[in-house]
């Protein structure tokens, strides 16, 4: 995150430092002695089985909310995810979590559509995540030490506990769907990985695909509380996401931390084992942070853009879970020279997701899109949509507002062939084709109308999705409804994991406690940005291929419906 990015470019002195109570707290190497044996052998505590929180299973936000400890007015003066911030967040109770109402739909009308329809039908039904983070807790290119509420991500209490998170949200999404309507696809919108390394994707397919007995450990095999399943490190048998997945990149997929594009320097970094900017430990009682060498994994080795293609394709070629390609095609070659983005039919003569790869090649933790792309890939694919007659959602990692023409993190040039976020938004407004946009990478979640320049050109929703690895760690599920006159709403509804387990209890305690503590950044209690029915007209072109749709689809809508635990 953006923060973390710039401690780097301005040293560890100085305005982008952590705060001296965050470097004493982040306690290296010999200031925190190795205690497992004053732990009778154990190097985690064990999970706390009476996290208070509710465990019954709900459809979704409509049905039922889940409520933070109110969070403090300045950041705690201890890490979170460090023992002792730990002992003192759940004294104050910040790690509670309790039920709250339900939140209804806020219908939202900025683009100009309005309908009082009762003939509708159900033409696309999805879900969207981002941002899971999964992290090699134990690589050497980790900035552990420099973690601060200024500095978000470079340390999390929950994240030896990512995985089962996801798959906790696979099986929800799973427990959610009805046989008789399944979901048409999912997309996740990047920072999928946390490092650029290809043991981290692996984890992450691996986790999408269900396969059994995941173990994600890197180095020395880790058990920091001996026996089976009952520590974050042993093999578990995840969720398999119920349906055909995407796969978009974000930073943190194609750069290390998501902040430096790989160099040759990084490359034997990562490899290698000494954890310049500290990393944990797991022989050590807490997975202490440190900055002494640890066991070397070949599996940490950094991919780039080809590679990740190469391997996302490759997830699918022995019978996977599909669809073949996550997104990418096939077969044939994937020219990555303007980016690793694809075009996508995830409903076949309705619905096409064109996914733009917005992460900045030069580094940086915010995204760049360039005129190049524009013209050689993006227009081009807009262009073939419209022939086709087909609806477009975009896809990418990063919002434009999280966009910009600067080259790395904070960097003194700009890239000149790179757009404003201003003239993103205008193009894109101004192809009527584009429904809507789907973005994470801020980690909040957020609903945003791009009007267009006329009312043949309305413009276009921006729906941001809150990330699995922090505090709110939710998805939202979305369906586009025909409404028979015209227009047509996009449904989003936020849905919450279920905590089945102590592992998925503990990581929901923790993440809360994180943000409750002040030591990750605010999110958006806005009703607006929530729960939401969009409303747009139906483009010209389109109309042929949504009626068609409409002759099949269903009248049960399974957001007003299934999702209201009806």
């Amino acid at each position: 995150m953006m923060g973390l990015g710039l401690l780097l470019s301005l040293g560890c002195g100085g305005e982008g430092a952590p705060p001296d109570a965050a470097v004493a707290d982040a306690a290296v190497d010999a200031e925190v002695p190795d205690a497992g044996d004053a732990h009778m052998g154990l190097r985690l505590p064990a999970c706390v089985e009476d996290d208070p929180m509710p465990t019954d299973a709900v459809p979704s936000t409509l049905v039922r909310t889940l409520v933070p400890a109110a969070r403090v007015a300045m950041p705690g003066p201890r890490n979170p995810a460090l023992e002792a911030g730990e002992a003192m967040y759940r004294s104050m109770g910040l790690h509670r979590v309790s039920a709250g109402p339900g939140e209804a739909h806020v219908r939202r009308t900025e683009l100009g559509a309005e309908s009082a329809s009762t003939d509708r039908r159900s033409l696309a039904w999805f879900a969207h995540l981002s941002d899971f983070q999964l992290v090699d807790d134990e690589s050497p290119t980790r900035l552990a030490r420099f973690d601060s509420p200024g500095t978000a991500g470079a340390l999390r209490a929950q994240e030896a506990y990512l995985p089962r998170a996801v798959s906790a949200m696979s099986r929800t999404l799973a427990r959610i769907e009805r046989p008789e309507r399944p979901y048409d696809f999912g997309v996740v919108t990047g920072d999928c990985a946390d490092s650029g390394q290809e043991n981290e994707l692996q984890w992450v397919i691996s986790l999408m695909n269900g396969e059994p007995a995941l173990e994600t450990d890197s180095g020395d095999d880790d058990d920091p509380i001996p026996g089976d399943d009952n520590d974050p490190k042993d093999p578990f048998d995840p969720t398999a996401f119920p349906a055909p997945w995407l796969y978009v990149p974000g930073n943190h997929d194609v750069e290390v931390v998501g902040i430096n594009a790989p160099t040759d320097a990084l490359r034997m970094q990562a490899l290698g084992g000494q954890p310049t900017g500290g990393t944990r430990d797991y022989r050590r009682w807490y997975g202490a942070v440190t900055m002494s060498p640890v066991p070397v994994d070949p599996g940490r080795a950094l991919v780039d853009r080809d590679a990740i293609v190469a391997t996302v394709r490759a997830a699918t070629s022995a019978g996977d879970q599909g669809p073949v390609g996550h997104g990418y095609p096939a077969s044939g070659p994937v020219d990555t020279r303007l980016g690793a983005n694809w075009a996508h039919d995830a409903v076949p003569g309705l619905l096409r997701v064109l996914a733009i790869d917005s992460s900045d090649r030069s580094g940086g933790s915010l995204g760049m899109i360039t005129r190049e792309m524009v013209d050689g890939w993006l227009i081009p694919e807009l262009d073939r949509a419209v022939a086709d007659g087909v609806l477009v959602m975009l896809a990418s990692h990063h919002a434009t507002l999280s966009m910009d023409r600067r080259n790395g993190e904070a960097g003194p040039s700009e890239n000149p062939d790179a757009l404003s976020p201003e003239e993103i938004e205008a193009l894109v407004a101004s192809r009527p084709e584009v429904i809507a946009w789907l973005v994470g990478h801020t980690h909040d979640n957020r609903i945003r109308p791009v009007p267009g320049p006329d009312a043949e050109h309305p413009g276009y929703w921006e729906i941001m999705t809150s990330a699995v690895a922090d505090y709110p760690s939710q998805a939202r599920l979305i369906e586009l409804v025909d409404n028979g006159d015209g227009t047509m709403s996009i449904f989003a509804t936020l849905v919450d994991h279920d905590a089945d387990d102590c592992f998925e209890r503990r990581f929901r305690a923790l993440a809360t406690m994180e943000w409750a503590s002040g030591w990750f950044d605010p999110v958006s209690f806005r009703r607006d940005d929530h729960n939401v029915e969009l409303l747009r007209a139906v483009p010209s072109h389109a109309v042929d291929g949504v009626a068609a749709r409409r002759m099949t689809a269903p009248s049960r809508l399974e957001s007003l419906t299934t999702l209201a635990g009806m």
